[in-house]
């Protein structure tokens, strides 16, 4: 090092690993929701999916039902 110039300090350094951890802290939460709303709409997807099946085979052989349900989840029928 030259003259005057000071290295990083063990403080510092703590500060800085502290700062990081506390930022982990904060984002992990919204990370995590994130991902819990992603798998929930990539289950609805799943089941609108299947639901348009079952519409598209009412449409070949009409069974008289008015729509096609699966839980909360519904279509109507052609």
């Amino acid at each position: 090092m030259r003259d005057g110039e000071q290295g990083v300090t063990f403080w510092e350094v703590c500060l800085s690993l502290t700062l990081l951890l506390g930022w982990g802290g904060v984002l992990v939460p919204f990370v995590e929701a994130g991902n819990e709303r992603v798998a929930r709409l990539e289950m609805t997807v799943r089941i609108y999916e299947r639901l348009q099946g079952e519409v598209v085979k009412d449409a070949d052989e009409p069974g008289g039902r008015l729509a096609v349900c699966e839980g909360d989840h519904c279509l109507p029928t052609l």
